[in-house]
């Protein structure tokens, strides 16, 4: 019987001890989290850049948003082609699920955005892993790599009324 309250006692210690935070995600958390994951990690301030599979990827956080951002720069907009851009938006909604392309200061990104303090350890390695294999499948596959939605089938263009 005592073995069994010393058991319940220590499993009711751990527990407080990893609620302490009240189950939140933190900066050394997140800190953490990307240094077990990526590598060549360099941190200045509230950013976070690293390499993941040989992908540039760059956190950016604000503790008092409760904003977290990690993207990777793909290219410059100059160098996309009307298709891409359209393939890329297709891709936001079909294939590239949590991850998203997005274009900012004249580049596009593959980028992953949420609430810093709801986030777990799982989403953040989740996130890194979609954001660099959408880096990595920009003008190929467009696909974060984890799941992808159907397409519906592609509607045969009817002609325009002065066409016909």
């Amino acid at each position: 019987m005592k073995i069994v309250i010393k058991i319940i006692f220590s499993l009711s210690f751990l527990a407080n001890i990893a609620l302490a935070n009240d189950g939140q995600m933190t900066a050394k958390l997140l800190t953490d989290t990307i240094k077990s994951y990526g590598n060549k990690i360099e941190i200045n301030s509230n950013v976070i850049s690293f390499k993941y599979d040989s992908v540039s990827l760059y956190c950016v956080f604000d503790i008092n948003a409760d904003r977290m951002r990690l993207v990777s720069p793909i290219a410059n907009i100059d160098q996309l082609s009307a298709e891409m851009v359209i393939r890329a938006m297709q891709a936001n909604y079909h294939s590239v699920l949590d991850a998203r392309y997005a274009i900012g200061d004249d580049l596009i990104y593959s980028a992953f955005i949420h609430p810093l303090s709801s986030l777990t350890v799982k989403e953040v390695e989740s996130a890194i892993r979609q954001v660099a294999t959408a880096a990595q499948t920009f003008g190929g596959l467009y696909s974060s790599g984890e799941l992808v939605f159907p397409q519906s089938p592609q509607r045969e263009e009817k002609p325009k009324k002065n066409e016909a």
